[in-house]
């Protein structure tokens, strides 16, 4: 006879369950791995119309300016991945990302005119990206923490 209602399976199961943020930021991470992806390739076909100065902005990227940000893109679907899986590496992924994200931000404001070519909230748009994403490193750290992400 089991007392307390339960066996050992149910505590297994309980604590292999993926927290509904995990979803939520998994989720949100590969449709915008795919959204990104798909507008690069619809506005280097053409298909998607850009302003003068967001033109002349993607035309100044050099390889090594793509090279960093498919890392970046990467990082943050591996992160997600990761963080889906319940890895602990989740955490090191995505801090990686929004420290890069940043530096490169900032290199490109200074070095490209980057702001010039942001449509209307562009750079709003931007800074709420950073939190988010800081925001998904404290909850990843914090699941690393609780033994949540081994």
């Amino acid at each position: 006879m089991q007392s307390g209602g339960g066996d050992m399976n149910d505590v297994q199961v309980t604590q292999h369950r993926r927290p509904t943020w995990v979803w939520v930021i998994s989720v949100f991470y590969f449709l915008s791995a795919a959204y990104t992806l798909l507008s690069f390739y619809l506005i280097n076909l053409g298909a998607i119309a850009v302003p003068a100065a967001t033109k002349a902005y993607l035309d100044g990227l050099t390889a090594t300016d793509y090279a960093f940000t498919i890392l970046i893109g990467l990082a943050n679907l591996i992160g997600a991945i990761s963080l889906f899986l319940l890895r602990k590496i989740a955490y090191p992924l995505f801090l990686a990302s929004l420290v890069a994200n940043v530096l490169m931000s900032v290199w490109h404001i200074v070095s490209k005119n980057m702001l010039s070519a942001f449509v209307s909230g562009g750079a709003i748009g931007m800074l709420i990206g950073w939190g988010m994403l800081l925001a998904v490193c404290l909850y990843a750290k914090k699941l690393t923490k609780s033994g949540v992400l081994r």
